[in-house]
């Protein structure tokens, strides 16, 4: 048997075969790979300069120890790193692995000394991780249904004119005797200018958003000092937005919670965490769907003469840019509440768990020739995760991505490259992959 089969076999088999009965210590678990190569060597794992530079090229390199290291960040948020495909399912989908206010701050339990000066050096920042993305259910069923009604087929649908009509404004105004940069013209402004529409914000505000946000949205590679900062920015931006909502009502989001906050559905510090948590999400993972599925189309310029004539293509075309290079290379921090073995590893309670959605997009074992750019290939990725934290806003994000690309080709079908290739720099996160800029020629 391939390690790849014994690796779903094991993990994927229903609880009356799966080897996951209790050792010598009742809260042990075993979810374990029984491949061909027995217990998995272990590699510790830096997120250095060589992962900044080439993700893809990293995880090739540490394919081969397994799919489970040990891994460490630069501002010293430590766990363990998942990279296989069959088990980065297995992790997001096991209730006994969850999410909390520890998670989202990069806190292991484990140990608590640690935790407490963790802690206490993000002092400041838990108000921004009350929200769905933090917990576990009951909380994350509340808290996520407090805004689903804003992320339906229906009200995405409803949007799509006018997400057409912000895109084609931003791409009206763009000066074709210029290289254009994607980032500042179009994939930032098209995402913030939607999810301040639906939230209630004000759009002059995206400079604002977008600088808190990058520091918010990493806590892995965020200085404490720089967390505070940003929060308390965020907190400034937004309570004011409820008052306002309590004396004179909108149909924005805003307006909705501020209804639930009076009926004590939800509380004030989570309504405040959902709409930054909205803010950052919202935006953030669409920028870099544009600008990934940019960058493979310029790639890939036949790929761009069948979407022109074949305009049902882009949607193979951004799964592939998905899978290829996801918008969040890594899924949010999650921690196990009890023991467990996984790949013959022991994960402490409390330890904290990263799945890599990359490496796990391109695992060889499930993925045929995974480094080639293929949209004819099954849609099969992770990139907006799995199981109960599947991302709220995927639908919406494909449409704003779909109105930005589809625009910019029809306007601009000989666009190209106005740099080379290897000058092109990513932003140094582990979160979200986005390059700094990208700048194009439109004739």
């Amino acid at each position: 048997m391939s390690r790849q089969a014994a690796i779903a076999a094991t993990v994927c088999a229903p609880p009356a075969v799966r080897s996951c009965q209790p050792c010598c210590n009742s809260a042990l678990f075993v979810f374990q790979d029984h491949g061909n190569r027995g217990t998995m060597s272990l590699t510790s794992v830096t997120f250095d300069e060589a992962y900044f530079r080439d993700p893809h090229d990293f995880y090739r390199q540490i394919h081969d120890d397994g799919p489970v290291h040990r891994f460490e960040t630069p501002s010293g948020v430590h766990g363990w790193l998942i990279t296989g495909d069959p088990m980065a399912r297995k992790v997001l989908t096991d209730p006994r692995i969850g999410k909390g206010r520890d998670t989202m701050l990069g806190v292991s339990s484990d140990d608590a000394s640690a935790g407490f000066r963790q802690r206490l050096l993000r002092y400041g920042t838990e108000w921004m991780v009350t929200h769905m993305l933090g917990s576990d259910p009951p909380d994350h069923t509340r808290l996520r249904r407090a805004v689903a009604d804003f992320f339906t087929p229906r009200a995405v649908a409803a949007m799509e004119p006018r997400i057409h009509a912000l895109a084609t404004g931003l791409i009206d105004s763009m000066d074709s005797a210029e290289p254009v940069d994607l980032v500042a013209a179009l994939a930032c402004p098209l995402p913030v200018a939607v999810i301040c529409e639906i939230t209630g914000i004000d759009s002059r505000h995206q400079q604002r958003i977008e600088r808190s946000s990058a520091i918010l949205s990493d806590v892995t590679v965020a200085e404490a000092r720089q967390l505070r900062g940003a929060s308390i920015d965020f907190a400034r931006l937004i309570l004011p937005y409820f008052a306002a909502r309590r004396v004179r009502p909108k149909s924005d989001l805003i307006t909705a919670l501020t209804q639930q906050i009076s009926t004590g559905e939800v509380n004030l510090k989570e309504a405040l965490s959902t709409v930054a948590l909205l803010l950052i999400a919202g935006h953030e993972t669409t920028s870099n769907l544009i600008l990934g599925t940019v960058l493979s189309l310029l790639r890939s310029p036949e790929e761009t003469d069948r979407v022109l004539t074949e305009p049902d293509r882009l949607d193979a075309i951004l799964d592939e840019a998905l899978r290829a290079d996801p918008p969040l290379p890594v899924a949010t921090l999650r921690q196990a509440h009890t023991d467990l073995i996984i790949a013959g590893q022991r994960i402490r309670r409390g330890e904290l768990l990263m799945v890599s959605l990359l490496a796990a997009n391109q695992d060889p074992e499930s993925t045929t020739d995974p480094d080639r750019f293929d949209p004819d290939r099954p849609a099969r990725h992770l990139s907006f995760g799995t199981g109960i934290h599947y991302c709220l806003g995927a639908r919406l994000a494909r449409a704003e991505a779909t109105a930005a690309i589809s625009t910019l080709l029809h306007r601009y079908p000989h666009m190209q490259l106005a740099t080379a290739p290897t000058e092109l720099r990513w932003r140094r996160s582990l979160f979200f992959r986005r390059l700094e800029a990208l700048p194009v020629r439109l004739t």
